[in-house]
């Protein structure tokens, strides 16, 4: 029973103060106002210091704090003055052998319920304790239906059953399990009639005493529910409930917005309740309520938490008893179900939800954290200072920000759970290295120097997306690496660098440098003379005492805080773009400074200027026109001035650091939105995939779907089992040897490529759509299984197979294959040979003479000159793989590049080659074949002319999965 302070019930009895108050509703705030404070004062810390004993309470004070929940909460709301005329609620609840939670739950049902006009409808499944004789008892005290049901049917077709003969205008889903407090179905329907737009409402849920529970006991009187956020564990967009485990508070907003809420006590119209046809009775106790919420959101309706309809939930108490077998099974079922029905949706709305700090879908924002040298006030690194100001610029968004130091952290690999981008401005960084808990983890690169160095590493392949600070940096990193890169200049932040900021006579000078020298050569040590001017100089930064023309001028290191004073007490600024900027066309981050605090800058970077400043900006390439520039800008003042105003305009529209902030917002945005797709490889391990055909099979798919706007993660056998695909919507699996078990997350497709005999009919049926390498077999397994199958034979890359002829390849007959420790059919066939045979592949030593064994390994880019250079290449199938009509994609990419090719004889060959590819069907044949061909070369052009590969390319193999992915 609710339990009002004594010294409220002196007021002339509450009920009383109630009705008075609903009729005199300014004066009753004031008295709220009063007796709130009064409490507060009084039970505030006591409660505190309660909370924090947790399980180890007394009886006297788990009763305390009790009823001090309760009136904490029941003075902190402003019940609305309901009548009969009010939206009627038909108040659901389910019951199976719940008596005890019955009990409590309807004890003094109408005066804390203070709304004057519902009915219940309990739906009892088969109770065998006395749960309907004690409702039968109450039907005359209460509006109450029962639904008696002869089993124990789900929570979601039991309230669907109740929702079919509900006759109010508002359906509540409330537990039995739940223990109301004063005035809680006031507040819901507050929050419900608040906007058209409201769909669920969810109410707060408080622990009740738990000291006697295995699992929460040390969660008694804290807060177990207001409202359902989520967050990505082990590749599964997981909800779990908000603030569980926190202590009690009133919320300062009555309705919070929420991605969810529980039906413990869930409050929504019947109209909007069958709008998104009720709850889906695939789910058997558990995510029902989520799902729920979830097809309301995607109607455009808005959930929200009545943060002041307070219920203790005693939900341990019934999760407790249930059999582990039982609920194991069905979590795993339920789990399943709503991975394939919300994974791909929630992954982005996650994302952008807190891209956007909207705190709907995770209550906390976007976290970046930046990969840096060194931080604090003292460093010297300028990686950090550009850190520091896009971060700032970061936290207008409402982003949380946060540094992992190379010099400071004790591992900095070691990323938190809670970080959600992360963005590396040094290329030492190996992100292969990583180890984070969130697998949704955004990977950002941006390389300001040393691209040479960035690019070379292997992890950068790896990096989910790529910024660089000029049109130039960008377009090397694409052509080297192939992968796309935004234009990220570095920038100013004007709130630090302006001309309001105070000089320091000091430091005052008519030019002057900051930077410092790390014994890497540059070119400003040979292009200053300051003694050949009558200007004052001075030079800010370490080490420069080590040049004996240039240590009179020496000021030494400033702090980076100190930098706009030293701005503010020059006339010009000189920028010495170095070795690993200038080839780029990189403007430093002291262009951008200077120009915001209101003082020319010279440089050196002519590419910089001309791409970023389209000109404007004054250049010297030599020592004389350095000393030319500053003795006509020191000399002419006007021209000086009227040069800074340009400079600090363009500057301030296009190159602050809140602009590039919004940029960075806008790529992550659309990287989140984008598709995502894993392929998986079976290749052992890194090391060894380059020996792999599969691979390259993979790389083509890659670099085809990248420009669809796909992005992709390749992964390699020991990496198909875990959380990297987590952010992927799609899995493409090349089945060869290898077997995947397919995740109900994503949607799984494999492509059969090899190896038909090992894949069986269970396996086929573990995926969505099966693509198969083969016409003849495709047309077999579709008869026999539930999934759509299509045939999809493998294919080439044209821009990368095509005639090149190499007289390094010239040989009279080529095979390139590995043996994997047996002998391949053709070579087997064909030796001995006095004929010029190269073997280029693994595994062939002690199977055939060394002569013919010219290498291991060509690399992929060389294999057309290969190909082209040949007279004959040689190709051959594994047993399974011809019987069923399974065509090797050597056989394209050879024919792409122009060989003439003998195979044997594999079902289909000729459909797709014609003559072009020769076959043969016993040894003897294979001898002549090569006779005949070795000395009659117009045969092999008759052959050659009749080959048509524009249906068999990557491009087409892709628009069939885009298609299929959308």
């Amino acid at each position: 029973m609710v339990k009002i302070p004594p010294w409220v019930r002196k007021l002339k009895g509450f009920e009383k103060l109630r009705r008075f108050r609903n009729s005199a509703r300014d004066s009753y705030k004031s008295w709220k106002h009063l007796t709130t404070s009064r409490f507060k004062m009084l039970q505030e810390s006591r409660l505190v210091e309660l909370i924090k004993q947790d399980y180890k309470l007394t009886e006297s004070q788990k009763k305390e704090l009790y009823e001090s929940i309760i009136n904490q909460n029941a003075l902190n709301i402003d019940i609305e003055n309901f009548d009969d005329n009010s939206p009627s609620v038909s108040i659901i609840i389910i019951n199976r052998n719940g008596l005890k939670h019955l009990e409590r739950l309807l004890e003094d049902f109408e005066e804390k319920i203070q709304y004057p006009h519902y009915e219940i409808i309990v739906v009892d499944n088969a109770s065998r304790d006395k749960s309907l004789d004690f409702l039968e008892g109450l039907s005359e005290s209460l509006p109450l239906k029962l639904i008696k049901n002869t089993k124990n049917e789900s929570f979601s077709k039991s309230n669907n059953q109740a929702a079919e003969i509900a006759r109010g205008d508002y359906l509540l889903l409330l537990n039995n399990d739940v223990e109301p407090t004063y005035g809680w179905l006031n507040q819901m329907m507050k929050s419900a009639l608040q906007s058209d737009d409201v769909g669920a409402v969810g109410a707060k849920l408080v622990y009740p005493d738990c000291s006697a529970s295995r699992y929460n006991r040390r969660n008694s009187f804290k807060i177990q529910h207001t409202g359902i956020a989520f967050r990505e564990e082990n590749g599964f967009i997981k909800p779990h409930n908000i603030g569980n485990g926190d202590a009690f508070t009133i919320d300062n907003d009555e309705n919070i917005a929420r991605a969810a809420i529980t039906a413990a006590a869930l409050l929504v119209s019947k109209d909007k309740f069958f709008q998104v046809d009720g709850l889906d009775e695939g789910y058997v106790y558990g995510y029902e309520d989520v799902d729920f919420c979830l097809k309301l959101l995607k109607k455009g309706y808005k959930n929200i938490c009545s943060s002041r309809a307070l219920l203790f939930h005693y939900e341990f108490g019934t999760q407790e008893s249930d059999r582990n077998n039982e609920v194991k099974k069905r979590r795993l079922n339920n789990r399943r179900l709503f991975q394939e029905r919300w994974g791909k949706w929630l992954r982005r709305k996650l994302l952008l939800d807190k891209l956007n700090d909207n705190r709907i879908f995770s209550p906390k924002p976007l976290k970046v954290t930046f990969v840096v040298t060194e931080t604090g006030e003292n460093s010297s690194a300028g990686d950090y200072f550009t850190a520091l100001s896009l971060g700032k610029s970061f936290k207008k968004f409402g982003w949380e920000i946060d540094y992992l130091s190379r010099t400071e952290s004790e591992d900095w690999y070691e990323v938190d759970p809670d970080v959600d981008v992360l963005i590396s401005l040094l290329d030492a960084y190996d992100i292969r290295r990583i180890r984070c808990e969130n697998n949704l983890l955004i990977k950002v690169a941006w390389p300001r120097n040393w691209l040479n160095r960035w690019i070379a590493h292997p992890d950068f392949v790896d990096f989910d997306l790529v910024l660089a600070t000029s049109e130039t940096a960008c377009r090397y990193i694409e052509d080297k690496t192939g992968m796309k890169t935004d234009l990220l200049p570095l920038a100013t932040d004007p709130e630090t660098f302006n001309p309001e900021v105070a000089g320091n006579r000091q430091w005052e000078s008519d030019y002057c440098f900051t930077g410092s020298y790390w014994k890497d050569p540059r070119e400003i040590v040979e292009m200053l003379d300051p003694e050949s001017l009558p200007y004052t100089f001075k030079l800010f930064g370490k080490n420069w005492d080590e040049f004996e023309k240039l240590k009179d001028y020496c000021e030494g290191f400033v702090n980076y805080h100190d930098i706009p004073r030293v701005y503010r007490s020059t006339r010009i600024v000189v920028d010495d773009a170095n070795r690993v900027t200038k080839e780029y066309g990189s403007v430093n981050s002291r262009v951008f400074d200077a120009i915001a605090s209101g003082v020319l800058v010279v440089t050196n970077g002519d590419l910089g200027a001309e791409e970023t400043f389209n000109g404007i900006l004054p250049v010297y390439k030599s020592k004389e026109e350095l000393k030319g520039l500053l003795e006509f800008y020191l000399s002419h003042e006007e021209e000086r001035k009227a040069k800074i105003k340009e400079l600090q305009d363009f500057v301030l529209s296009q190159h602050t650091y809140d602009q590039r902030a919004e940029k960075i917002r806008e790529c992550l945005e659309n990287y989140i939105r984008k598709r995502k797709m894993a392929i998986k490889i079976p290749a052992p391990s890194w090391e060894e995939v380059e020996e792999w055909g599969d691979y390259y099979l993979a790389l083509g798919l890659k670099k085809e779907l990248e420009r669809k706007d796909c992005e992709v993660v390749l992964q390699v056998l020991p990496e198909w089992d875990g959380d990297g695909d987590a952010r992927c919507d799609t899995v493409l699996v090349l089945r060869g040897l290898s077997r995947y078990q397919p995740k109900p997350q994503h949607f799984n497709i494999m492509w059969n490529i090899s190896h038909p005999d090992e894949v069986t009919i269970e396996e086929y049926n573990q995926y969505q759509h099966v693509f198969i390498a083969s016409q003849f077999w495709a047309e077999e397994i579709a008869q026999r299984v539930d999934v759509p199958v299509e045939v999809m034979l493998q294919c080439t890359d044209p821009e990368l197979f095509y005639p090149d002829p190499d007289d390094k390849y010239k040989h009279d007959l080529l095979f390139v294959g590995n043996s994997r420790g047996v002998h391949r059919k053709i070579i087997k066939d064909l030796l001995p040979t006095e004929e010029d045979l190269a073997v280029y592949g693994a595994g062939w030593e002690g199977l055939i003479d060394k002569k013919y064994i010219k290498g291991e390994h060509i690399p992929n880019k060389e294999l057309r000159k290969a190909y082209s250079s040949c007279k004959i290449l040689l190709c051959d199938h594994w047993d399974d793989m011809r019987d069923k009509g399974f065509l090797s994609n050597r056989l394209f990419d050879a024919s792409a590049s122009g060989a003439f090719i003998i195979s044997d004889k594999v079902r289909g060959v000729e459909d797709v080659f014609g003559d072009t590819v020769v076959t043969y069907d016993n040894p003897d044949y294979l001898q002549s074949l090569t006779n005949y061909y070795l000395i009659n070369d117009e045969k092999k052009e008759e052959s050659l002319d009749r080959t048509d590969l524009f249906n068999f390319t990557f491009e087409k193999r892709v628009e069939l999965i885009i298609k299929l992915m959308d």
